[in-house]
């Protein structure tokens, strides 16, 4: 990682004047709603993660909202593992906006890296993601490729081409050097280049990275990196979950000044990009061509129930409605 090698003093020229830089240091900030399986695992599991970067990381914060019962009584069990691990409990759900600045408060690190508690990183996922973030002062942003986990049936397949054509489209950017959004299953930011999330925000990642896109810096994905992500088992419940990512998408445009680049907005942007996208993931799967009739028109309706929302409140959505 090249911020870890030797780097000259000013003015200096010879080997005596090399001096070792620290490795960099990185905070992790986990949002832990109602509904984790195994939260001592996943503690550990983050614990093990993060020791395979050479960066340093400074703490584990975990913000547990609404979390009750035998649930919370793992997540303080899972919070002794490690004294870096720092619990911090809401009696109630207020919205993953606030949980996110309360993590940001709280973290030292010269990175952050946060993780869905639903999610898996691969491994060596978090390492490749602090070694690419790191690699130039210019990368402010850098996620992972989300990997839907298949469990069978129509909503699954559908969920799973979705993802399919987002990655693509993630990819797409990147290459270009344009993009402006973020994955919040598993991304690493820079320090600098965030801010406090406005109230009411839905789109974490989405914000953040446009955030940083509008500082100046860049917002990548690093193709090595995966993690598993759940998918909605119930077709209805694709179509709502769209309908909040579009509503959060509609707010990051008015906060940030531009809409998220995603395959949906290039399909305004760049339709002829966008379809050489969508005929790309659909030949990853066969069986995507099933879904694809589906998928325009859940999409279109969850455009419409989107709409709606915004011109109803600016607040919809505040707490995530949880599927999985």
């Amino acid at each position: 990682m090249s911020s870890a090698i030797p780097s000259q003093a000013p003015g200096g020229g010879g080997a005596g004047d090399a001096r070792i830089r620290p490795p960099p240091s990185f905070s992790v900030g986990v949002c832990a709603a109602d509904r984790m399986d195994d939260p001592v695992g996943f503690v550990r599991s983050i614990l093990e993660e993060s020791a395979r970067s050479p960066a340093v990381m400074r703490e584990l914060v975990v913000v547990a909202s609404g979390v009750q019962g035998p649930t919370l009584s793992r997540l303080e069990q899972a919070s002794e593992l490690d004294e870096r691990v720092k619990l911090l409990v809401e009696s109630k759900r207020r919205g993953k906006a606030e949980a996110i600045n309360r993590i940001l408060s709280s973290m030292s690190g010269e990175y952050i890296l946060f993780v869905n508690a639903d999610a898996t990183p691969e491994p060596g996922a978090m390492a490749s993601l602090l070694e690419l973030v790191s690699s130039s002062p210019r990368n402010g942003a850098v996620s992972a490729l989300p990997v839907p986990e298949a469990s069978g049936g129509v909503a699954s397949l559908l969920a799973r081409f979705m993802w399919s054509a987002h990655n693509e489209c993630s990819v797409y950017l990147n290459h270009l050097g344009v993009a402006n959004h973020s994955s919040d299953e598993l991304v690493v930011f820079r320090a600098s280049a965030t801010t406090p999330l406005p109230a009411g925000l839905v789109n974490d990642g989405a914000y953040m990275a446009g955030v940083a896109k509008r500082r100046g810096y860049k917002v990548k994905v690093c193709q090595s990196a995966k993690v598993r992500v759940r998918t909605p088992s119930r077709l209805v419940e694709v179509i709502l979950q769209r309908r909040r990512i579009l509503f959060g998408h509609a707010q990051v445009w008015r906060e940030v000044g531009a809409p998220p680049m995603t395959i949906e907005s290039m399909l305004v942007l760049s339709p002829f990009a966008s379809m050489r996208l969508l005929v790309r993931s659909l030949s990853n799967d066969s069986r995507f061509l099933l879904v694809l009739p589906l998928a325009g028109v859940g999409e279109a309706l969850a455009a419409a129930l989107s709409i709606i929302d915004t011109l109803r409140s600016t607040t919809a959505h505040e707490v995530w409605r949880r599927f999985t």
